[in-house]
């Protein structure tokens, strides 16, 4: 009986004494296939940070040195599920399911944006286990088969291993102080069998994160490099918190943009002009961001009332719709490169116009006062027009506290913003009524700030549109003159 009940059952070699192996059955297949514990088995990961002087890659054109300090890129190991596997068995992707990740999050410490590249280094070690036989899942993606990944060259600097294999897991941009968090799973996977040489293996790997300067540029960071830009302090007011914005000022700076065109020469339409590096919101009440605000150097179309009854807020405006739809719809690709932002609708005063000063400006523009035909004191739109304080501010940080109409002569000579035409502001006037016709306001062709009827009859006037850019637009090329402007992409 006993020699019938071997040769029915025969002992498995897995299970033979010495062998360190346990065998079972997984049910429920067509055949039957061995899931095996291993004794010895070691999953081990590790992670470091190879960013260094001597692993920093920065190639430019220039005569002097560069010097990246490494503290520029940070590793901040989440440690309470590192992955440390003994007596490992092929299990199957639903059991895989609950184990828990190991996660890591890189941070750029830098002010300026860093490329980096994070790789899976497998270490030389006796009776290595193939990487075919590992099953990896990165960030919540699909398993994969570890040796199915893109194979890359090893880069971990360490003398305790040698790395002979790698595989690429991810690559990214890091803004100045932004986190990436990251994820990973590693076990065997459920198609290993008793046949395969998979058994008194062991596997060691370490996760390797390479950084070097993005050869991409923030069009914000460009910008504040270059130190062009005048500093402009505000207190709090109504609507705003205190705030700190970047302008150009003076009669013609370098600050022309080619918008909407690929032309090697940028078209005369297709030209704008940054007023500066100003903090807004996207909604109201939503977080600041410090975004750069472009002006069209050209008017727009035709000339408009800026209401069509005195019952009519920005909202509802005729120009409020004309730019963010028919010019808005005109942008076709380049809608990508704007962002919507907050608009102030502070009512001015008509009656202070000539004691107005771009500070007194802002803090009105900012207030809780709404214009004569009332609506919200902020609207969200992709599209607007400048303010009054932008053409107050657009000279010199001297001049921000002096009546702007007082010194109008200064203004039309040494204002960028000043144009030969006519032009509504966004701003409307909070007293003004004449014979039931309400006011908005207005930059005139002698560089004086006014109001005017939003319907009049001879109150049709020239808009030159306005709007912030996505925070993720990069500087591409140019030196910002009108001959050679600033060419952008943005990173999708």
């Amino acid at each position: 009986m006993e020699e019938k009940r071997r040769k029915e059952n025969p002992p498995n070699p897995w299970c033979q004494p010495g062998r360190g192996g346990i065998l079972e059955s997984n049910p429920g297949r067509n055949r039957k296939k061995i899931l095996l514990v291993v004794i010895g088995i070691l999953l081990s990961l590790g992670i470091i940070i190879s960013v260094s002087y001597a692993w920093w890659s920065h190639i430019v054109s220039q005569e002097g040195i560069n010097t990246i300090e490494s503290t520029c890129l940070e590793i901040e190991l989440i440690d309470e599920n590192p992955i440390h596997l003994q007596n490992a068995y092929p299990i199957t992707d639903a059991e895989a399911k609950i184990l828990s990740p190991y996660t890591f999050t890189i941070t750029n410490t830098c002010t300026t944006t860093v490329e980096y590249d994070v790789n899976l280094d497998i270490m030389e070690s006796t009776s290595r286990l193939s990487s075919e036989y590992i099953a990896v899942e990165f960030n919540g993606e699909t398993k994969k088969l570890l040796n199915t990944l893109e194979s890359v060259e090893p880069s971990y600097p360490g003398s305790d291993y040698i790395p002979v294999e790698a595989r690429y897991l991810t690559s990214g941009e890091l803004g100045a102080n932004e986190s990436k968090t990251y994820t990973i799973k590693l076990w065997m996977d459920e198609s290993v069998t008793v046949e395969d040489d998979a058994m008194n293996k062991n596997f060691i790997s370490k996760i390797v994160v390479t950084a070097k300067q993005s050869h991409r540029v923030l069009l914000t960071d460009y910008l504040m490099m270059l130190n062009e830009m005048e500093e402009f302090p505000h207190e709090e007011t109504y609507q705003t918190k205190a705030l700190t914005d970047y302008r150009y000022t003076g009669a013609n700076p370098n600050n022309y943009v080619c918008f909407g065109s690929e032309e090697s020469v940028c078209p005369e339409d297709n030209l704008y002009r940054i007023i500066g590096v100003i903090p807004t919101q996207s909604e109201v009440g939503g977080e600041y961001e410090s975004r750069v605000k472009l002006i069209k150097m050209q008017n727009y179309s035709s000339t408009y009332y800026w209401a069509s009854n005195s019952s009519i807020t920005w909202g509802t405006s005729g120009i409020q719709n004309v730019l963010n739809n028919a010019y808005w719809n005109e942008l076709n690709g380049y809608q990508q490169f704007i962002e919507p932002s907050v608009w102030y609708l502070g009512g001015l005063n008509f009656n202070n116009q000539d004691s107005y000063s771009a500070d007194i400006l802002y803090s009105n523009e900012r207030g809780n006062i709404p214009g004569r035909s009332g609506g919200n004191i902020s609207y969200a739109y992709n599209i607007g027009l400048m303010y009054p304080s932008d053409y107050g501010y657009s000279v010199n940080s001297t001049y921000r506290t002096q009546s702007i109409n007082s010194n109008n002569g200064y203004y039309a000579i040494n204002s960028w913003l000043k144009k030969e035409k006519t032009h509504w502001f966004v701003s409307p006037d909070a007293y003004y009524n004449f014979q039931g016709m309400i006011a908005a306001w207005l930059l005139k062709s002698n560089g004086r700030v006014h109001h005017g009827a939003q319907f009049y009859s001879d109150n049709k006037y020239y808009i030159y549109p306005t709007f912030y850019l996505n925070p993720n637009v990069q500087y591409k090329s140019g030196e910002g003159t009108k001959v050679n402007p600033y060419r952008i992409s943005i990173n999708e």
